[in-house]
Order: C-alpha cells, then sequence, then structure tokens
C-alpha cells in the first residue's frame, strides 16, 4: 500500500466528478501517476442517484484532466469499495505495476424516500422486492432472527450506535461527530422494528482511493478473500448469520496465517448496527450470540481489547455506499501508521476490513499488517 486518501464524508456541494477527482489527486500526492497500469472504480448507484450514464469513462476523463501523466484505463464501477479492492488485487497477481482504486457515491441531493425507490430494486430479489421487501424491512427480519435464537438484548444494539458515535466525535472527516446516548437511540423513530433511526447509517456523500504497489510500504495487504451467500434473504439457511462473511474472513486469515485473535483492529459492515456483532461472530471474533458481552465490557472500544470501527463505522462516519470498504481502508492505514489522532488505538499493528453490500449476499475482507 502506497497512499489513502479520503474526503470528508457527509453532505457535499461539490458534484460526483469532482468528489473523485479530491480523492484521487489526494492519493496521489507523491506517487509518479505514470507507474500506474489501471484504475478500479467502486460505485454503487451513479447511474440511478447521478444519472450518470457511463461513470467509468467520466472518472477516466476527470483523471487525465487533472493528471495528464496517468495513462490508464478505468475498470467498473464495482458495488462496494471492497469488491473493487479484491479484483485490484487480484489483477496485481498475474501483473506488475501500480494500481489506483477510487470510490466515489453522491447521495444527498436526493431526499430519503426518492432514494429508497431509486435504490429498491439495487438492494433486494426482484420477487422480494414484488412482496414488499426494502433493505431495512430485511434487516429487521435478519435482526430478530438473530436476536431469538442466540438471546440478544434489544439494548446491545443501541450500545453498537452509541460506541459508533463516541468513535466518530474524533474522526474530523466523519458525517456525525457529535456522541449519542442509550436514550437517544432507543427513542428515535421506528423505521423497521426493531431497527431505529439511530441504528440505520445514514445516506452520505464522500470519495476514498488507495495506490495498490507491489513496493514495499508501511502497510500490507497480507491476506484477502470473498464469500457469497444465497442472493435471495427468504432463501437463507442461517438468516441469522452472514455466511458470506464467514466465508471471505476464512480465506482472508488463512492468506495471511493469521488468527481472529490477534488482530487489533477492525472496520466492519455495520449499515445497520446489530449487523456490527452478526458480523463479527460471522468473521470468526466471537461464538454465536456473545460479541454483545464484549462490547458491554468495554473491549471493543479504541482502548480496547480490539477497536472495532474507530471511524465511526457507516452509522457515524456515514455511508457513501459504493465508497465503504476504502473508507476502512483509509481508517485502518491511519491506524497502522499511528496517525489515528485522537482515536487512535495503542500499539495497532493488525487489523481487518470488510466490505458488504444490503444484507450481505456478497462479502469481502481483507488483513492488512505493519510492514
Amino acid at each position: 500500500m502506497k497512499t489513502a486518501a479520503m474526503t470528508r464524508i457527509g453532505r457535499h456541494e461539490l458534484d460526483y466528478a469532482a468528489l473523485a477527482a479530491e480523492a484521487v489527486l489526494a492519493a496521489l500526492a507523491g506517487v509518479d501517476p505514470g507507474t500506474i497500469r489501471a484504475v478500479y472504480l467502486a460505485s454503487f448507484a451513479p447511474v440511478e442517484l447521478c444519472g450518470i450514464a457511463d461513470p467509468a469513462r467520466l472518472v477516466a476523463e476527470t483523471v487525465a484532466a487533472r493528471v495528464p501523466a496517468l495513462h490508464a484505463p478505468v475498470r467498473g464501477p464495482y458495488k462496494t469499495g471492497g469488491e473493487a479492492l479484491f479484483h485490484a488485487l487480484q489483477s496485481m497477481r498475474r501483473e506488475r505495476g501500480d494500481v489506483l482504486v477510487v470510490g466515489c457515491e453522491k447521495m444527498t441531493h436526493v431526499d430519503a424516500g426518492t432514494a429508497a425507490g431509486l435504490l429498491g430494486p439495487r438492494v433486494s430479489d426482484p420477487l422480494e422486492q414484488r412482496h414488499g421487501a426494502t433493505l431495512p424491512a430485511l434487516a429487521a427480519l435478519a435482526t430478530v432472527a438473530y436476536a431469538r435464537a442466540h438471546r440478544v438484548p434489544l439494548h446491545a444494539f443501541d450500545d453498537v450506535a452509541v460506541k459508533n458515535h463516541a468513535h466518530a466525535a474524533h474522526n474530523p472527516l466523519a458525517h456525525f461527530q457529535k456522541p449519542v446516548t442509550a436514550r437517544e437511540v432507543h427513542s428515535s423513530p421506528l423505521v423497521a422494528d426493531p431497527l431505529r433511526r439511530h441504528h440505520c447509517a445514514p445516506m452520505s456523500d464522500g470519495a476514498a482511493a488507495c495506490v495498490l504497489s507491489h513496493e514495499r510500504g508501511e502497510v500490507r495487504v497480507t491476506g484477502s478473500g470473498a464469500g457469497l451467500d444465497a442472493p435471495r434473504f427468504s432463501e437463507r439457511r442461517r438468516p441469522d448469520r452472514f455466511v458470506a462473511a464467514a466465508r471471505a474472513a476464512a480465506d482472508a486469515f488463512a492468506m495471511a496465517a493469521r488468527r481472529p485473535g490477534e488482530i487489533d483492529v477492525v472496520e466492519i459492515h455495520d449499515a445497520f448496527s446489530p449487523f456490527e456483532l452478526m458480523n463479527l461472530e460471522s468473521l470468526g471474533f466471537f461464538e454465536s450470540g456473545t460479541a454483545w458481552r464484549a462490547l458491554a465490557r468495554g473491549e471493543l472500544t479504541v482502548g480496547g481489547r480490539m477497536a472495532v470501527n474507530p471511524s465511526g463505522g457507516m452509522k457515524a462516519r456515514g455511508h457513501p455506499i459504493g465508497v465503504c470498504g476504502l473508507t476502512s481502508i483509509f481508517e485502518v492505514v491511519a491506524q497502522l501508521t499511528g496517525q489515528a489522532g485522537e482515536r487512535q488505538h495503542p500499539r495497532a499493528r493488525t487489523a481487518m476490513i470488510q466490505s458488504a453490500g444490503g444484507v450481505a449476499p456478497d462479502c469481502y475482507a481483507f488483513v492488512l499488517e505493519t510492514a
């Protein structure tokens, strides 16, 4: 890993192209653009949200205008930053040269109701959508299945949101930089029972980018993995568990020759707060139904046994959908190089990133370490 960069996450006046350019120029600072042989783009819904018919071409033209020395094809867009990162790493096993990975999403110009209609076909199976299945509704079904199967108290999900907002209060690039109380979370409006507004990540604008290199840098990606589950939620054998996450993590840990107990920092998918606990267990960090107890003991905060979502996670750092995964790269690089400021986790040497979309029909996991 040569560099990583991220814009502020939240509401931006900049348009899509300008946001992408900001992240790219920051990531290329000090990098010879002539070494880059390919650009991988992550963007979940540029067509639906921004009317951009060919986002890869737009990004290619934007980068070329600002960095004339960069002559590289733009591949994508991939649905998440993790998916783009995974394919970029796969390509680097076959070819030499540096790779630029960039993610961009522009969302806040569309109201939540309109966005739900635009994104509905992308986040749920057509058959389930015809029966009224929205993403929050599916997330609520997974949450209920998890809580009932493992006797997890609902207040544990409030505690996840409280922790992540507390972390984001120390993140100057986060969408939300104000702590919340458990009472505020529990009294926020109901979205899809038992999920409340403060359990749900916001719509955010933002961009992030990183340069991958075969040269040895301060941070190395030592493991990567991908996993799949049934795309139709109603056909899943374990609605209380993210099978795709378990498969991705198993491959990433095996490649890195690491175990979950050796990880210091985790940036994990928490588009809905219960997902943080479910994913920690699916990735192998805890037995099913036990992560909430570690959270209650303070083990998952910065300075605890393992810092989980020190950036604030999607819930508080923000959720520009296609950028997530690359936002986590930025945070992990800052943590592993000791540059995370007030949210710095002590003696951070190893990290895991998980990137998923929706209710995780597919998932990507990465292990990163200091050189």
